[in-house]
């Protein structure tokens, strides 16, 4: 999975610092990250090759570190020629794992900072915390940290025809996927898994297994993975504006994924070993 960053150590401890020559910037335009292509790949640019005056140098924002390598992110405008812009999408197709770890989390640090830039209680400018990854309000003391929302997602398998149930939303186009969506306030994980599935295919679920959990920066989510049996009816009842297509498949009719970068994908692959 994109997480998976062996031998590399991912350390998100708030360690503001001064950058190094080696260390790695990032910079986004929109939904754009900016690259640079070596020899080996698509790199990000490190802070020596990037030229910044002292005041834009001062004004990076220490995002993480990579074992001993740290990550900025630069939200002033550099435009310079050997700068390749790519989709965020290109982290899904990035080599080595590590580097596309790094450019989602920094994604999400991104796009938190981009909706966190006033108090939502008076109104006033948030100002960066000096002690920890927060957004502080000078005039009411209120404190923003990175949002994080809890997310389920479900192998629904119907073990008396040994399929898996795989689905296709509307904003994932021919992609599989498993059945998914946010917890709700005032429910438990299970409670989440047997409303989704119900409201998405129409489907009751039974004796619940947790599978595992991933962060999944691309949408701000913790993603807790559960396996179900099907209860009752295979039939299938879609949620039009969630679920393009659903259809139960066996693991013969399934494509293998050799390098799953979701959970979902992981389950999915796992099932058509026959491990699910």
């Amino acid at each position: 999975m994109i997480e998976e960053i062996n031998p590399y150590h991912f350390y998100n401890q708030y360690e503001p610092r001064q950058p190094q020559p080696s260390d790695r910037i990032l910079m986004f335009r929109e939904e754009q990250v900016a690259m640079i292509r070596r020899p080996e790949g698509l790199d990000y640019p490190r802070f020596a090759e990037l030229s910044l005056t002292q005041a834009e140098a001062s004004a990076l924002i220490f995002l993480f570190r990579i074992n001993e390598e740290a990550y900025f992110l630069n939200e002033t405008s550099v435009d310079l020629s050997f700068l390749c812009w790519f989709p965020i999408a290109q982290f899904r197709e990035l080599k080595p794992n590590y580097l596309a770890m790094a450019g989602i989390t920094a994604v999400q640090l991104k796009r938190w900072r981009q909706t966190r830039r006033f108090c939502g209680v008076c109104g006033q400018a948030l100002y960066d915390s000096p002690r920890e990854r927060a957004r502080v309000c000078p005039q009411c003391g209120r404190v923003e940290y990175p949002q994080i929302s809890p997310c389920v997602i479900t192998a629904v398998i119907d073990r008396s025809q040994n399929k898996l149930l795989v689905v296709q939303g509307h904003s994932t186009g021919r992609r599989m996927a498993l059945v998914a969506g946010y917890v709700e306030i005032g429910e438990t994980l299970e409670q989440a898994v047997a409303r989704e599935v119900a409201e998405e295919v129409g489907l009751k679920v039974k004796n619940l297994r947790y599978y595992g959990s991933q962060p999944w920066a691309f949408s701000s989510t913790q993603m807790m993975a559960f396996v179900a049996d099907l209860d009752g009816s295979p039939k299938l009842t879609l949620q039009a504006e969630e679920i393009a297509a659903a259809r139960w498949m066996s693991p013969e009719e399934l494509p293998e994924n050799a390098d799953p970068l979701s959970i979902g994908h992981q389950m999915i692959e796992r099932f058509r070993q026959g491990r699910l």
